[in-house]
C-alpha cells in the first residue's frame, strides 16, 4: 500500500491534486465544523422548533438575497479578475460603483417585497411569527453585499480570505453572538438577532479586507486607463447568473421550505410541528455534508486540470486525471458514510436529550446514500463546465430541481422528514448518473470509480 502511494505521488497530477486538495479539505472542513458548532449550540439550547424557525426564517432571507443581487456577486468576479490581471485599477473601483448602485436599488426593492408579504409568507411554511421574517427584511442590503465583498476577494485571488467569509465566518460570528446575547436574554428569536448581527459584522469585515487588498495590489496608485462597462452588460451576463444560483437554491433549501409549508403525517398526529420537522432535518442534512466534504474540496483542485488538459487536447491526461480525483474522492467519502451507517443515531444524538432528533436517523442514511453515489460518479458537473459543455450541465441541473420539488410534493405529506431525505436523495443520483452518461457519450469513458470494477 505504501508503495503504491509513494508511487502515486511521484505522478505530477496526482501529487497536485492530492496536495492541493489537502489545503482544500482543511479549509472547507473547517467551515463545516464551524457550522456544525453553530447548529449544535442552537439545537441544545432552543430545541427543535426553535432551530427550524432560526432555519425557516433564513431560508427565507436569502431566497430574496438571492433576488436581489441577481448574479452580480458572481459577475464581479470575472471583471475584478480580468481588471487586477491588467492592472486596471481604476476600473475596478469604477465597476465596483456600478456594481454597488445597482445592489442598493435592487435589494431595497426586494426588502419592502419582503417585509409586506411576511404575514402571508409565515402562514405558507407554518412559522408562528411573522416578525421573524419583518425583522430579517432590514438585512437583505447587508447580506447582499457581503456576498459582494467576499466574491471581489475572489476576484482579487485571495483565496484564503475568500474562504474565511464564505466557509466560516457567519457561523462563527452567529455562535459568539448567541453565546453573548443568551446571557441577557432566552428568547426563541436570540438565533436570528445572533445571525443578523453576524450580518453586519462579516459585511463590514469583508468590505475593509477588500478595499484593504485593492490598495495593496494597486500600491495606492490607480491608473488612468478606465474601462467602463454599460449597465445593460452587466445585467445581461448577471441576470443568467442568478437563474443558474436560483436552481442551485431549489437543490439546496427547497426541502426545507416545503417541509415548513407541507402538512406531514407527524404534524396531522400531533406528535411534532412543521419548525419541529425543519429543524431536525437540517440536523440530519448537516451532518451528511461531512460525506461531501472531499467531493468539495478535490473539485476545487481538479477543476483547473481539467480546463488545462482538455484545453491541450490531451485526452489521455485528461482521462487520467478525471479518474484520479474520482478514486481519491471514492475513498476518502466511502470511510466516513460507513461510519453514519452504523452509527446515526449516536450522530444525531449530540444535538439535543432524549429522542428529539433521533427521529431523523433515516432521513440522514438516505441523504448519506446520496452523497456516497455522487463520490462514486465523481466530478462530473465540474468536467461539464470546463469542457465548454455548460449548457448541458445547466439543463440536467435544472431538471434535478424540477424532480427535487415534484418528488417533495410527491413524498412529504406521506412520510415528511423522509419523504424530503428520498427526494434530495432521488434527485441527487439522478442528476449524477446523467452527467455520467453525458460525460461517456461526449468523451467516451465512464467517471465512476467502483472497487474491482473496470470501468
Amino acid at each position: 500500500m505504501k508503495s503504491k502511494l509513494n508511487k502515486a505521488l511521484k505522478d505530477k497530477d496526482f501529487s497536485e491534486l492530492f496536495k492541493g486538495s489537502g489545503i482544500s479539505f482543511i479549509l472547507r472542513f473547517g467551515g463545516l465544523a464551524v457550522g456544525y458548532l453553530l447548529t449544535l449550540v442552537i439545537a441544545h439550547l432552543f430545541g427543535a422548533k426553535g432551530l427550524g424557525d432560526y432555519v425557516l426564517a433564513i431560508t427565507v432571507l436569502r431566497l430574496f438575497t438571492l433576488l436581489s443581487k441577481i448574479g452580480l456577486d458572481t459577475t464581479s468576479i470575472r471583471f475584478i479578475a480580468s481588471f487586477a490581471s491588467q492592472k486596471k485599477w481604476t476600473s475596478i473601483f469604477h465597476f465596483r460603483k456600478q456594481v454597488v448602485m445597482i445592489l442598493f436599488f435592487t435589494s431595497i426593492i426586494s426588502s419592502l417585497l419582503m417585509y409586506f408579504l411576511a404575514i402571508p409568507i409565515a402562514d405558507l411554511i407554518h412559522l408562528d411569527d411573522h416578525k421573524y421574517i419583518q425583522l430579517n427584511a432590514f438585512f437583505v442590503l447587508p447580506m447582499a453585499f457581503f456576498m459582494l465583498h467576499y466574491q471581489s476577494l475572489r476576484g482579487l485571488k485571495r483565496i484564503a480570505e475568500f474562504s474565511f467569509f464564505y466557509r466560516m465566518s457567519q457561523a462563527l460570528f452567529s455562535v459568539i453572538s448567541i453565546v453573548i446575547i443568551y446571557q441577557f436574554t432566552q428568547d426563541s428569536k436570540v438565533p436570528v438577532y445572533a445571525y443578523l448581527v453576524s450580518v453586519i459584522i462579516v459585511s463590514c469585515l469583508s468590505f475593509l479586507s477588500f478595499r484593504y487588498w485593492l490598495k495593496n495590489r494597486s500600491d495606492g496608485k490607480e491608473s488612468a486607463e478606465k474601462e467602463i462597462i454599460r449597465y445593460s452588460t452587466l445585467l445581461k451576463i448577471s441576470i443568467p447568473l442568478m437563474f443558474a444560483q436560483s436552481v442551485q437554491f431549489i437543490m439546496a433549501w427547497t426541502d426545507k421550505l416545503m417541509l415548513g409549508a407541507i402538512d406531514t403525517p407527524n404534524v396531522i398526529l400531533g406528535l411534532t410541528t412543521n419548525s419541529s420537522e425543519v429543524g431536525i432535518y437540517h440536523v440530519a442534512f448537516k451532518l451528511s455534508m461531512f460525506a461531501a466534504v472531499s467531493l468539495m474540496a478535490i473539485n476545487s483542485i481538479a477543476s483547473p486540470k481539467f480546463a488545462e488538459m482538455f484545453g491541450k487536447n490531451d485526452m489521455e491526461g485528461f482521462k487520467k486525471v478525471v479518474h484520479q480525483s474520482t478514486k481519491m474522492i471514492f475513498w476518502a467519502t466511502l470511510p466516513l458514510v460507513i461510519i453514519f451507517f452504523i452509527f446515526p443515531e449516536f450522530f444525531l444524538g449530540w444535538f439535543g436529550d432524549g429522542e428529539e432528533f433521533k427521529i431523523g436517523v433515516t432521513a440522514f442514511i438516505f441523504l448519506s446514500c446520496g452523497r456516497l453515489i455522487s463520490s462514486f460518479s465523481g466530478s462530473v458537473g465540474n468536467i461539464l463546465q470546463m469542457t465548454g459543455n455548460q449548457n448541458i450541465y445547466a439543463k440536467i441541473l435544472l431538471f434535478g430541481a424540477i424532480l427535487n420539488v415534484a418528488l417533495n410534493l410527491i413524498l412529504i405529506p406521506k412520510y415528511g422528514i423522509n419523504g424530503a431525505a428520498i427526494a434530495s436523495m432521488s434527485s441527487l443520483i439522478v442528476w449524477n448518473l446523467s452527467m455520467v452518461l453525458v460525460v461517456k457519450k461526449k468523451f467516451g469513458f465512464y467517471t465512476f470509480y467502483i472497487p474491482f470494477i473496470k470501468r
